[in-house]
């Protein structure tokens, strides 16, 4: 059983998503400009490219946009577009961003989208079938959480020390199990990759990560963990529910999430051409800095994070009547913490991103 359903449908991933789109852009024009040089099919043989962890769309046909722009300079050839997702995802706002006028006409010639349901962990396509894949702020989500339980915090990445409070840790032999299990997960997603890909196809991994100095999840995580932990003092969650529940994503570095080079007993099938760990800029950060508006920027930074929290989040409840007010309240918490401490929860956007051709 997969560890989220995926993000929050109806539109509202696509409104507060801007911080994924200006991460994945800092590495989209590496695969722009290996265009160049991709093998491209047989002539009358169609193009084949398969976005991974697709979402609504909106920011998946921005960069497939950007890469049929390169192709086109180099080729008219027909052009398969593969959108990937859970089979939970809302593929129907993924079609209303396809074709915005509810027609097929809207079709550019010569291109055409298709959905495909399926983890990015596990094969999605028919071997060698694929000519370039593309993945963005995806990668991190577990395939499942392992059966180490995390009981004083609600991730396997320790809690910021600025953000530190009274109760809430990670052992070692935690982190452990969740980092092996996120190594397995990579190695799965690169032998699934692997399989589908031709022989110089091209492979973009884009994710939130860490690096030396920051932690992707420092402040979204202790956001939403402070704000649990303040309604479970308050009687509005019990605590088994925050001991319970479990942010199912592991923050990499920018090594762990390269592909094996051999030594491990895994076969080398990529070469990796560039791999960088980049802070990105964060568009309600930004505008905090500009304005100094800290409910505005408190009140974004929720959404950012509700729009990918809530399905979690909303699965850990019991499914009482009051669930959808429960939901509610936890991110005016998160937003009401933000406003006002807002050095408590700053937030910075670690990108990885590798470029792989398939050897």
């Amino acid at each position: 059983m997969a560890s989220t359903t995926g993000m929050r449908g109806g539109g509202f991933y696509d409104a507060h998503s801007s911080g994924q789109r200006a991460a994945m852009d800092e590495f989209l024009p590496w695969m722009v400009e290996a265009m160049a040089d991709l093998p491209l099919p047989a002539r009358g043989s169609p193009i084949a490219l398969l976005d991974l962890g697709s979402s609504e769309g909106a920011n998946a046909i921005h960069a497939v946009g950007a890469i049929i722009k390169a192709l086109r300079e180099r080729t008219s050839a027909d052009i398969w577009t593969f959108f990937d997702d859970l089979p939970t995802n809302d593929f129907n706002q993924l079609f209303a961003n396809l074709f915005p006028d509810q027609t097929p006409t809207s079709r550019t010639a010569g291109i055409y989208p298709a959905a495909v349901g399926g983890s990015l962990f596990e094969r999605v396509a028919p071997a060698s079938s694929l000519d370039i894949a593309t993945t963005f702020n995806a990668v991190g989500w577990m395939s499942a959480l392992p059966a180490t339980p995390l009981r004083q915090f609600i991730s396997p990445s320790p809690p910021a020390q600025r953000a530190f409070r009274e109760g809430v840790s990670v052992t070692p032999e935690e982190r452990a199990a969740f980092t092996q299990h996120a190594r397995e997960d990579i190695l799965s997603f690169y032998r699934s990759r692997a399989a589908e890909l031709k022989p110089g196809g091209k492979l973009l991994v884009q994710v939130f990560g860490r690096n030396d100095e920051h932690n992707t999840a420092n402040g979204i995580i202790d956001g939403l963990s402070d704000a649990m932990l303040d309604m479970v003092e308050d009687g509005r969650l019990t605590r088994d529910v925050y001991e319970n529940f479990v942010f199912p994503v592991f923050y990499r570095s920018l090594p762990e999430l390269l592909p094996p080079s051999g030594e491990s007993g895994e076969p080398t099938a990529f070469r990796v051409d560039k791999a960088e760990a980049r802070e990105c800029r964060v568009p309600f950060n930004e505008e905090f800095a500009r304005s100094g508006d800290s409910r505005a920027w408190a009140g974004s930074y929720a959404g950012f994070i509700r729009a990918f929290s809530e399905p979690v989040f909303t699965s850990g409840l019991p499914n009482t009547p009051d669930r959808p007010q429960l939901i509610d309240e936890l991110y005016a918490r998160m937003a009401n913490r933000f406003e006002a401490d807002p050095e408590r929860y700053e937030f910075h956007f670690i990108s990885l991103g590798a470029l792989l051709t398939r050897v």
